[in-house]
């Protein structure tokens, strides 16, 4: 007899928004069965041209919405800057088993840090900025290097304002004209991690391993897993994950952002509700993969006990790199390459990455230095700790 809460193959799920994952989970869905459902703004999305059903238009057009949500058995959203208004005007037509409230929690960085606080997990001291006044006061407290960040990911593009010393204040007063701001204070640290987790509607999870991450400026370059933890370390950094999944009504997989400072103190980054860059090196380095994870908890499965599989190593492509890394695609065997099919103008933007299954962590990294391709990553610092 067929449960009213499962989805079966046949079914349709809904995709709203896109990202550079998009295509993969759509195509994962197809592999298991369902018909896919896409609503965009962008017309030339890639995902747009394999989805058996395609709404084009803004995100204001409460009419297509509408139509889109009622062909569709549930939606889920694979963009964090679509507007939580959205996700509940389109949760009163069909189910959206991720819900509106992880949105709105990343979207603000003040409400954030309030849930981590009432979590009690450890993050970097900060403080609200209105004027240029409230800067020169909060230094006092959270000293000097800070970071000046838009409280509304996304504000004036994003940008943000290191403030090394009291001079660097000054040109803090052409970002505050756009809105409120926070300041966090730098912790010097040498290592960022990712970890993964999927949330079921019953509320319990299932954590993948840690992933240590390499940042160029805010764009995750380099992922890999098993991380070089100290057992600990590891346990505490699953038990935040935990934490966090516990306290939040969402269902499907997420990201927790961490950092391990200088001190060996572990800081939380951020949350954030999508399928990471990161994650994908579960395609390899375990027994199921978060696409695969994130189906199922929407699709009211049971979730896949993670098994470590093989040690791997994911690496971004950018615009500027598509030409280098095609004689990679020739002479690599075992460098497995995912292409999104995008065509940016900005040579930064990411156009595809590869994953490489490896015996060795710190050779696979001495090899993507040697091709002297990604210039901009530091990977010596990685494989001389190893």
């Amino acid at each position: 007899m067929a449960n009213a809460n499962v989805l079966y193959p046949g079914q349709t799920i809904g995709i709203l928004g896109d990202s550079i994952s998009t295509p993969i989970l759509l195509a994962r869905a197809k592999q298991m069965g369902f018909k896919i459902g896409m609503y965009s703004s962008n017309e030339n999305s890639k995902a747009m041209a394999l989805a058996d059903y395609k709404y084009i238009g803004p995100y204001t057009d409460k009419q297509t919405l509408k139509m889109f949500a009622e062909r569709c058995d549930a939606v889920i959203y694979d963009n964090v800057f679509i507007d939580s208004d959205v996700i509940r005007y389109v949760s009163q037509f069909t189910s959206v088993p991720q819900q509106d409230g992880m949105l709105d929690i990343v979207q603000d960085r003040l409400i954030e840090r309030t849930f981590f606080e009432t979590l009690n997990i450890n993050m970097v001291p900060y403080s609200t900025i209105v004027t240029l006044e409230d800067i020169y006061q909060a230094i006092n407290s959270i000293g000097y290097p800070a970071i000046l960040k838009p409280i509304q990911r996304g504000l004036n593009g994003g940008k943000e304002l290191l403030i090394k010393n009291q001079a660097d204040i000054v040109l803090a007063s052409g970002f505050l004209d756009s809105g409120t701001y926070i300041l966090e204070s730098y912790v010097e640290h040498d290592t960022d991690y990712s970890v993964v987790v999927t949330r079921t509607e019953s509320g319990s999870e299932v954590v993948f391993p840690p992933v240590e991450v390499i940042y160029e400026g805010d764009q995750l370059m380099t992922a890999y897993t098993p991380a070089k933890l100290d057992a600990s370390v590891e346990k505490e950094m699953k038990r935040i994950t935990a934490e966090i999944a516990g306290n939040v009504d969402y269902v499907g997989t997420f990201e927790v952002s961490l950092f391990l400072a200088k001190s060996g103190s572990i800081y939380v980054s951020r949350i954030s509700p999508k399928l990471s860059p990161a994650g994908f090196v579960f395609d390899y380095a375990a027994s199921a993969n978060e696409f695969e994870q994130h189906l199922r908890a929407i699709a009211g499965l049971p979730l896949t006990q993670i098994i470590p599989g093989i040690a791997t190593v994911f690496q971004a492509i950018r615009q500027k790199e598509y030409q280098r890394v095609q004689t990679q695609w020739v002479i690599k065997d075992n460098w497995h390459f995912t292409f999104y099919g995008n065509e940016p103008d900005d040579e930064t933007k990411v156009v595809g990455h590869v994953l490489i299954p490896t015996k060795s962590i710190s050779d696979t990294l001495v090899k993507l230095e040697a091709t002297a391709i990604w210039k901009d990553v530091d990977y010596k610092t990685k494989y001389s700790n190893m």
